[in-house]
């Protein structure tokens, strides 16, 4: 995804890099209190009980257990909070790590972290303050204006999931991933063409994540993860990555969005899953970027309507 004004998302966006080092592992039971403001909550509809890891929510445990059924209450504050993520574990251990699906940050079980495909929700909450020179700063050092979130498969995808916005307008609306699926990850997918040659040898990659954990892989994290069935440690400008990571530069943002990577099996495969309301790709940004009202409130629904849990491919590679 481009990286937009300062005041705008600025977490790690951009494909195949990995995720920012978590905050110290705590884990804690979700309750049932209601926050005295706006606040981000995430229910989990699995089968099965999820782990929720958040980065960059101050005074929030950095692990929070949800049992099937449960919800998860993040308060924001009326300054706001700039550059945040969220993103669902399972199969984890009492305090919340060595989890199946969803390790992708330390502590890293003996094996190495996941990589990270994970379903998630990136934000950075706006500023209801009359006041604006008392809004939280963005590490630019600009003032947070406006919410602006998205959910972004451009790394990957693990569980099925929904966004709901309290308020929707143009330029605010839901998401809807429900229809992400394990079985729809492609199994040969042709990543052949690069920058400037041919790469016969990427002509029918396996984009599912390979040993104890799951996942699907996006083109770009396929070509530049080097375990778990990826396909080797290159930077995402490599002439092999580029047309699929979409780093500027070397690549635009019209050759990203005219390349090879928006043809893609995984791609199509997003949009259909996500109703085409959620990022497939780097440059995806008609279907992904979400700005909204400061005051907006965001509800995620894990595997809506749908008994899924993710199952690990088998062992191998």
């Amino acid at each position: 995804m481009k990286l937009f004004s300062a005041a705008i998302l600025v977490a790690a966006l951009v494909a195949g890099c990995p995720a920012p080092p978590a905050p110290p592992a705590t884990v804690t039971d979700a309750g049932p209190k209601p926050p005295e403001g706006r606040a981000l909550k995430i229910l989990n509809q699995c089968a099965d009980a999820v782990w929720i890891q958040q980065q960059g929510h101050t005074g929030s445990p950095a692990v929070t257990k949800l049992a099937k059924g449960g919800t998860a209450t993040y308060p924001i504050p009326d300054a706001g909070l700039p550059s945040v993520r969220y993103w669902p574990k399972t199969g984890c251990d009492e305090t919340g790590n060595n989890c199946k699906v969803g390790q992708s940050s330390p502590p890293c079980p003996p094996a190495g972290c996941a990589p990270p495909v994970d379903s998630k929700l990136e934000a950075t909450w706006g500023c209801s303050l009359a006041d604006k020179t008392k809004c939280a700063m963005t590490q630019q050092g600009n003032p947070v204006g406006n919410t602006f979130w998205n959910a972004s498969a451009v790394d990957g995808y693990t569980l099925p999931f929904r966004i709901n916005a309290s308020a929707t307008s143009e330029g605010c609306t839901d998401v809807d991933c429900s229809g992400l699926d394990m079985n729809q990850c492609p199994t040969s997918e042709n990543l052949s063409q690069g920058l400037a040659q041919q790469h016969p040898e990427f002509s029918a990659v396996d984009l599912h994540v390979v040993g104890e954990t799951g996942g699907c892989y996006s083109p770009c994290a396929a070509l530049t993860y080097p375990t778990f069935g990826g396909k080797g440690q290159q930077p995402p400008s490599a002439d092999a990555p580029a047309p699929y990571c979409c780093p500027t530069p070397p690549v635009s943002p019209a050759q990203c969005s005219g390349g090879p990577v928006v043809k893609t099996k995984y791609v199509t495969a997003v949009h259909a899953g996500c109703h085409s309301t959620a990022y497939g790709y780097a440059y995806d940004d008609t279907l992904g970027l979400r700005q909204c009202d400061p005051k907006v409130e965001v509800t995620m629904v894990l595997c809506p309507g749908v008994p899924a849990v993710v199952v690990p491919a088998p062992m191998g590679g």
